[in-house]
């Protein structure tokens, strides 16, 4: 090999185990990045000053760990998680360090081996039980067991002598955020399944391609008995996969947070096309729309805009999403072990983290779109805006009940004059919240609601609508297409519809930007800042 093609093989192959190497002995990274230059201008001064090197990998490796050694003399005080114990004590000879270093890479390595393998192991050769006594602990024939200690050596031989690259995850892990379609479980699963970093940081390495537990271990410089408790539990939960023997991956869509860019490409190619329609056709039908048995919270026009524009987008929208999107409908998603009917989701380091700083106001208009809230008959759904200072969240500080009632006080089924303590309770909560405000010692109704049979004509009228727009959703459909395929794996195809569909929510999202900035728009107040979109209705 030439000089420059063992440069090349070195810089291609080696400069990220090297930092990685650091990363593992040094806690602070910039010392950690200093010890990294320091090795790769070692190797660098090697390779041009012509030293023989007949093995790339066993060089680079015994080069890093006599700089580091020479870097551990060199520190006063400890910088990794054993030398200040190191340097307590009276003998420091160059020797001590370097066995003390090979016991670490031993332990390392015993750390990496799959469980039978590691048991057997510590059985043997720390606890100094015989290969009769270890078959009868694990359970096992004594030829497996014998097995299992030969294959160890080879692992633990072949370890010694390999520079580990460790995966970015084990200095710098990344964040899954966890949400689902359908009923969460019991212990409000799959949420409650990754709230820690580890197995949020198992589910995002094992994403794209399955890996076995070893290789978990070297991505999250994490030991095995740790990673395989978390993936027991990933899979007994059903958010991880065995896909062959000893290799897991993640069985749920993950997208990444960063796209808000898909909403901007939506918007360029969609609009104002899309919102003139909208806007022309909503136009056609507002005395209907603006009509008691429509309107009765009796709003203004411009009000009833902020929820026309989501009702009848959402509708014809929904209608797209079954016939093209090919979404999984609830009663074919799966039950799952802990009662929960449920498909989960991710979003890889949170939602929306890509706002686009130099348009302020097209940032302000990016929609948290809320939950349907069914409870006793109850439905509500709702956008909600950053310049309202809440989120979807706002339903889950809502009582069951409390929609039920204001329906019923809307209907005139119950009077407000005439409530139980119970109902008083719940209606308290509606007027907090706003659903109700007090005007001239009088309740108005402060959110839109529309019963059965004008829900029934609403649908009519969005699939109507839907005919006219369907061309704009399809040209949506392959912008969403093109920037996820190639990044979700096949295994996940059958339930993508479910969620990358929900990027139609930006029809709702720029009609409602498109609206605000020609004036359309009612201007929000401290009265109607949260429930502008939303609506409820009777199933």
């Amino acid at each position: 090999m030439t000089e420059k093609e063992t440069v090349e093989q070195f810089e291609q192959e080696y400069l990220s185990k090297i930092l990685g190497f650091c990363y593992q002995k040094v806690s602070i990274r910039e010392d950690a990045e200093d010890l990294a230059s320091e090795i790769a201008l070692e190797v660098w001064k090697a390779i041009y000053a012509k030293k023989e090197i007949l093995n790339l990998n066993a060089f680079v490796w015994s080069v890093s760990n006599h700089t580091f050694f020479n870097w551990l003399r060199s520190k006063k005080y400890g910088s990794t998680v054993y030398l200040t114990e190191l340097f307590a004590s009276t003998d420091n000879t160059e020797e001590n360090l370097i066995l003390k270093e090979q016991e670490n890479l031993l332990h390392r390595e015993i750390a990496m081996l799959a469980e039978n393998y590691r048991q057997a192991t510590v059985l043997y050769y720390f606890e100094e039980k015989c290969c009769d006594e270890i078959a009868t602990i694990l359970g096992k024939s004594v030829g497996t067991v014998k097995w299992w200690l030969h294959d160890s050596r080879k692992s633990i031989e072949k370890g010694l002598n390999t520079m580990r690259e460790y995966g970015e995850k084990s200095y710098n892990p990344g964040t899954l955020f966890m949400s689902c379609q359908g009923l969460p479980g019991a212990d409000n699963e799959p949420m409650s399944c990754a709230k820690r970093k580890l197995p949020q940081n198992i589910l995002l390495a094992a994403y794209n391609e399955p890996l076995t537990v070893e290789q978990l271990c070297i991505e999250l410089g994490t030991t095995a008995p740790y990673i395989e408790d978390e993936v027991k539990n990933l899979v007994a939960n059903q958010i991880m996969r065995e896909v062959s023997r000893g290799k897991y991956q993640t069985d749920f869509v993950i997208l990444p947070g960063s796209n808000t860019s898909i909403s901007h490409k939506i918007y360029n190619a969609c609009f104002p096309g899309y919102y003139n329609e909208l806007m022309g056709f909503l136009e056609q039908h507002k005395t209907l729309l603006s009509s008691s048995s429509f309107n009765t919270a009796n709003f203004t026009w411009n009000r009833l805009l902020w929820v026309y524009i989501h009702i009848i987008t959402d509708l014809a929208s929904s209608k797209f999403k079954h016939e093209v999107f090919k979404t999984v409908s609830y009663p074919d998603i799966p039950t799952r072990p802990n009662g929960g009917k449920w498909i989960a989701l991710g979003y890889n380091n949170g939602w929306f983290s890509d706002h686009n700083e130099s348009q302020q106001d097209w940032k302000e208009y990016i929609p948290f779109d809320g939950p349907v809230h069914k409870t006793n008959k109850e439905f509500a759904q709702g956008y909600f805006h950053y310049w309202s200072g809440l989120d979807s969240n706002v339903f889950f500080d809502i009582p069951n009940g409390v929609f039920a009632l204001c329906r019923d006080i809307i209907k005139g089924v119950l009077s407000v004059d005439e409530l139980t303590d119970e109902h008083k309770y719940l209606f308290s909560i509606a007027v907090e919240k706003k659903l109700f405000i007090k005007e001239s010692d009088e309740f108005k109704q402060n959110y839109y609601f529309v019963e059965r049979k004008c829900w029934a004509l609403l649908e009519e009228l969005a699939y109507e609508f839907y005919t006219q727009v369907e061309k704009y959703f399809n040209t949506a459909y392959k912008i969403v297409l093109d920037e996820y395929m190639k990044t979700i794996p096949k295994h996940l195809f059958w339930q993508m519809g479910n969620f990358l569909s929900n990027h139609l929510g930006t029809f709702v999202t720029c009609s409602l930007y498109e609206g605000v900035k020609s004036g359309m728009l009612s201007k929000q107040d401290e009265n109607n800042k949260t429930w502008l979109s939303l609506f409820a209705s009777e199933e």
